[in-house]
């Protein structure tokens, strides 16, 4: 045995292992920090450990094999042992391992003396390289959706329903900060470390647990986790009779108060949950698994639902109030996903919410549905912005109330305020996604918008969701071969899906392919790529049939204006205005402007209108409010193209050629590309010639994206009226 020792010694085998193991720690921790920071997959370590254990034997069977020579590598039994360097190389391995262990101790240090990880939980960047670093807040918790045990394992809305209703009921404690349902029900099947799951959504705490139902019994466990050091508060099993479930509700959100009653400093309210029977409850779960899918085809599933939940127990306040948040969501309303005439729809859902209300006076969602049915109606949006500030003081974890609060408001810090607070709740809260995108792009902040998909996207990967960003993004930088390609995918997802077929529209008219603008695009958009098709009897009987009272009403206007100023009957627009709103100056008091606007909207078109009909003081008090619109977008920080594009229409009407040919062209350089000019007030500059090389310009871009897509150069139809 000694004489093996000895032999090991001389070939350097232990030298050998020694400077291994130090060289391996050493690219280990530098392969953590590198792979960290370049996100890559966890996987990716696991592969460098795996790999650094795998070679640790070969490596000692080479080193006692093998010996280094002058003449280079040579197998032990071949080297003269008179002429063997074996000490030599000993010596310069132990030079070699003293090196990296010098680099290993200040390895050590310098990473010590970084921020700690677990104090971390987001860093956001401008482009000016401002960086905020917020702690974990030790009042904070995130309810997991339960898993469903039991036998059938059809009971898996039972159990999101049950935590769900586990998470309104904490989100009303003062003072607990109560992540998202939509990020927190992500980890769902998963296998994620609690802890990263604490990380992920900014908690020190995270409730767990489990639903076994089996005939008019259930068994409920749930377990309250420290996420950082995984240390168990408490863990509670429940069985019950079935229709003891609210109870064990209650209980279960007692039992989280007084856990975490040092936190909160004191004694901590639990509200109770509505009872019904549990036939009743079962659909009513069903129905708001079905509406939050916001899939047309499930919400009327799920309207049905809750009209038998409501035969089963009228006074059932919850369901009466997503009863009339369904039927709204079903509505022609913009954003919304079906074709119930706004009108009627908002007339229903009042009726079932004053119903809720005499129920239950203080139920947040009641007060939150409201304020989104007051923002439909005019006059009433100082009456909404009270009912979502109301709901939010009841509940201040209410996304819906966030949400439809910071889409009504006009200040834009503001907004950009409440969009992001959501999003730092919920990161994967899908509404608030889309519209700070939105409110980016209107700002052009690329960069922000860049760095809120690409961090959505590594979580969800690229959903429907994520590809109408990209889409939406892609479409207000010029890029419209690229936007084109992910709002189709979006858009084949979920085809009924309004927003999405706006961007659609406008990508397809700006790339000239009329006809796709018709068949994906909304109604208004509908109507420009008609008329440029030359197909003026659709058009014409369009029109006819369009509720200008109900959707998206000044999408409508704008393009009903353009339309009729392209065909010269602009006569049948003032028609329109006075038949509908009662004239000029009603219509604007019904669909007022708004600094989060990308541009004037439908006021320049509106404007020429009335230019070409010599309306002369309608068309100034048109002019006057499109000119109070984007000052009050500019001083919001608007700089899309969209905005310059709508500056343009402002200095045409105002007949400032010089200042309309240098917004057009610093709309270009902002991303305008478009085979067309769609707007017919931009025949003021027609004459102009630094006008058409404006518009050949767009042109050749519009060309080049078009090219990107397998398209030929744009070929205009010759229409005649």
């Amino acid at each position: 045995m000694g004489k093996l020792f000895d032999e090991l010694k001389r070939r350097n085998v232990f030298r050998v292992a020694v400077a291994y193991i130090v060289s391996a720690w050493l690219v280990l921790q530098v392969a953590d920090v590198v792979i960290n920071n370049i996100g890559a997959p966890e996987w990716v370590f696991s592969v460098f450990m795996l790999a650094g254990g795998l070679l640790f034997l070969p490596i000692l069977f080479f080193s006692w094999a093998y010996e280094l020579t002058p003449e280079g590598v040579k197998r032990e039994a071949e080297v003269d042992r008179s002429q063997s360097i074996t000490s030599n190389t000993g010596r310069k391995l132990n030079v070699i391992t003293i090196a990296m262990l010098v680099a290993v101790v200040g390895f050590v240090l310098v990473n010590d003396n970084l921020p700690s990880e677990d104090s971390i939980d987001s860093v956001s960047s401008d482009a000016a390289g401002e960086v905020v670093v917020t702690t974990v807040d030790d009042k904070s918790i995130a309810v997991l959706a339960f898993d469903d045990l039991s036998p059938g394992g059809d009971q898996a809305f039972f159990a999101e329903g049950l935590s769900e209703e586990i998470l309104n009921v904490l989100a009303q404690v003062p003072g607990l900060k109560v992540a998202g349902r939509t990020s927190s029900f992500a980890f769902k099947g998963g296998d994620t470390d609690l802890r990263e799951i604490g990380e992920a959504l900014n908690v020190a705490h995270i409730l767990e647990g489990s639903v076994r139902k089996a005939g008019d019994r259930i068994r409920v466990t749930a377990q309250l986790i420290q996420t950082s050091d995984g240390f168990h508060l408490f863990s509670r099993t429940y069985d019950r009779n079935l229709v003891d479930v609210f109870a064990v509700q209650d209980e279960i959100a007692a039992l989280i108060g007084t856990a975490l009653q040092a936190e909160l400093g004191g004694e901590v309210p639990i509200r109770s949950s509505t009872p019904t029977s549990i036939e009743a409850y079962d659909l009513y779960l069903l129905a708001r698994q079905r509406i939050r899918s916001r899939n047309p085809i499930l919400m009327e599933e799920a309207m049905e639902m809750l009209d038998n939940v409501l035969a089963i127990d009228q006074d059932y306040a919850p369901a009466l109030v997503q009863r009339a948040l369904v039927v709204f969501l079903l509505s022609d309303t913009p954003g919304a996903y079906g074709d119930i005439p706004q009108t009627v729809a908002v007339r229903q859902a009042y009726a079932f919410l004053e119903k809720a209300l005499q129920l239950e006076p203080e139920m947040a969602e009641a007060h939150a549905v409201k304020g989104l049915l007051q923002s439909t109606l005019v006059g009433d949006l100082g009456d909404s912005m009270a009912s979502l500030r109301h709901a939010l003081e009841i509940n201040p974890n209410l996304e819906n109330a966030s949400l439809w609060l910071a889409n009504n408001a006009t200040d834009i810090n503001e907004v950009i305020t409440l969009y992001e607070q959501m999003i730092h709740r919920d990161p994967l809260y899908r509404p608030a996604f889309n519209n700070l995108i939105q409110v980016y792009l209107g700002l052009a902040k690329f960069d922000k918008s860049d760095a809120l998909v690409s961090r959505v996207s590594r979580i969800t990967g690229p959903d429907d969701s994520v590809r109408q960003a990209l889409g939406s993004i892609a479409y207000m930088r010029g890029e419209l071969a690229e936007a084109a390609r992910n709002l189709q995918f979006a858009l084949e997802i979920n085809p009924n899906a309004s927003i999405v077929r706006v961007w659609v529209g406008y990508t397809m008219l700006q790339l000239g392919e009329m006809e796709r603008a018709v068949t994906d695009g909304v109604f208004s958009v509908s109507l420009v790529a008609l008329a440029k098709m030359g197909d003026f009897a659709v058009a014409d009987q369009m029109l006819r049939t369009t509720d200008f009272m109900s959707g998206d009403q000044w999408r409508k206007v704008r393009h009903a204006a353009d339309y009729l100023a392209s065909v010269r009957r602009t006569e049948e627009m003032l028609d329109i205005v006075t038949t509908n709103y009662g004239g000029a100056e009603s219509l604007l008091e019904a669909l007022p402007s708004s600094a989060t606007d990308y541009g004037s909207e439908y006021l320049g078109p509106l404007a020429y209108v009335y230019l070409l009909e010599d309306r002369q003081d309608e068309f100034l008090l048109i002019k006057k409010e499109m000119r109070a619109t984007l000052d009050a977008i500019r001083a919001a920080g608007a700089d899309n193209w969209y905005y310059w594009y709508s500056e343009a229409q402002y200095a045409a009407l105002d007949a400032d050629a010089d200042a309309a040919i240098g917004h057009l062209k610093l709309a270009l350089d902002k991303g305008f590309v478009s085979v067309t000019m769609s707007e017919p007030l931009f025949d003021l500059l027609e004459d102009d010639e630094r006008y058409q090389s404006i518009v050949r310009a767009a042109l050749e871009r519009a060309n080049e994206e078009r090219a990107k897509l397998g398209m030929g150069p744009y070929r205009p139809i010759m229409a005649s009226n």
